[in-house]
């Protein structure tokens, strides 16, 4: 690939994505895995994963003189990833985020694990031609698991890939089980690998589910969006009283009930109420000391932004009106169209709206086995904030 002149600047800085408008001349097999992008004087940029069917063309893997994209290759990336995770994932916990796409250095490419079960998702073509390299190395580094590919994903109907999920390891192909289960900061868990949402399980909320044990104690809880309840688990072991969980789902909330008893906690530490949680909210009275809202991501794509940020804004003011004076919020928003600072200025909206007193105590985020590059802002989709209230808007 030979790139228009002056559109080199953000490939010097790192940048791991090169869009197709920067691009001049490209010569070779349009079933490429891989590009070798050079300046329009013909300096060598670095080399990543082709993909002629995206706006993204080139997602880089190595800047400057051409690299070998090989078995070697995603060893050693692994090799680095691992490290990493050996660092920052606390004790007892068996499900963790092993491969951050971007934030590893292997665009296009997430695995999370789940005790003995891999579960990968690959998202850009150039990846995909080369997934018997990359799935050697990912085999050799954790021997005796297995690894199971989740493709229903979006972004593979637009890069052309199939969306069958298919059996890697073990190579004798069977029906692979439903669920998996992990500990994680010594609780226990099941991610659901058949039909579960993301690879199975909110992995990337631990270090905030930890913050809600410590918050917890004596403390009335509300959970909305509760899933299979992970925040209430937490919310018990740090000696909430009251715990209440919205989830509309009938398969989670008996995951729910199975989660309280396999950690030994009595199913009647918790209601589950099976409702729509906005439905929910508007018809609620009570008041809670602490409320997690972690609602599904509410902006699918930027032409829905204005729209979903009034829904995030209608929630959160309906979720502040469920607070106690003194009370604390968890909120959050996975959509990536929508960054920091508007979500914000959401809240803010939010708590006019709501007529009460709002202070921001801390920003929330993913846990540390999500890493960011920083020459990638794109990969921090997550976001949140512990808020408190403290009584009507005087």
């Amino acid at each position: 690939m030979r790139l228009r002149r002056g559109r080199e600047r953000s490939v010097l800085e790192g940048h791991p994505w090169l869009f197709s408008g920067a691009i001049e001349s490209a010569d070779g097999p349009p079933d490429a895995a891989l590009a070798r992008v050079e300046d329009a004087g013909g300096r060598p940029l670095g080399v990543g994963f082709w993909s002629p069917r995206s706006q993204i063309r080139v997602r880089f893997l190595a800047h400057g003189e051409g690299a070998a994209i090989d078995r070697a290759f995603f060893a050693a990336r692994l090799a680095e990833a691992a490290a990493l995770r050996r660092a920052v994932v606390p004790a007892g916990t068996t499900g963790y985020r092993m491969v951050n796409a971007e934030g590893d250095g292997l665009p296009g490419w997430t695995v999370d694990r789940y005790g003995d079960a891999l579960v990968s998702q690959v998202t850009v073509a150039g990846l995909a031609a080369l997934a018997g390299e990359a799935y050697a190395a990912l085999a050799a580094s954790c021997p005796g698991v297995t690894i199971r590919e989740a493709n229903r994903l979006p972004a593979r109907r637009a890069e052309g890939l199939p969306r069958e999920d298919r059996t890697i390891l073990p190579e004798v192909l069977g029906e692979p089980p439903a669920e998996a289960g992990f500990l994680e900061s010594g609780l226990a868990f099941t991610a659901e690998l058949a039909s579960g949402q993301k690879t199975g399980f909110y992995l990337d909320q631990r270090e905030n589910r930890r913050l809600v044990e410590r918050l917890a104690g004596g403390r009335s809880v509300l959970d909305l969006f509760a899933h299979s309840g992970a925040f209430g688990l937490y919310a018990a072991r740090g000696g909430a009283g009251r715990i209440v969980h919205v989830e509309s789902a009938p398969r989670l909330i008996e995951r729910g009930l199975r989660g309280y008893e396999a950690n030994g906690l009595a199913a009647d530490r918790a209601v589950w109420v099976k409702a729509n949680v906005f439905e929910d909210l508007r018809e609620r009275s009570d008041r809670f000391d602490l409320v997690v809202c972690d609602p599904p991501p509410l902006v699918r794509q930027r032409a829905d932004l204005d729209a979903g940020a009034r829904a995030y804004k209608d929630l959160n003011r309906l979720a502040l009106g469920r607070l106690a004076p003194g009370g604390l919020l968890l909120t959050f928003s996975c959509s990536g169209a929508m960054d920091g600072k508007l979500f914000r200025q959401v809240l803010f909206a939010a708590a006019v709206e709501a007529g009460v007193r709002v202070s921001l105590l801390q920003p929330l985020a993913a846990a540390p086995d999500h890493p960011v590059s920083i020459r990638h802002p794109q990969g921090e989709y997550l976001k949140g904030w512990l808020a408190s209230v403290s009584g009507p808007l005087i």
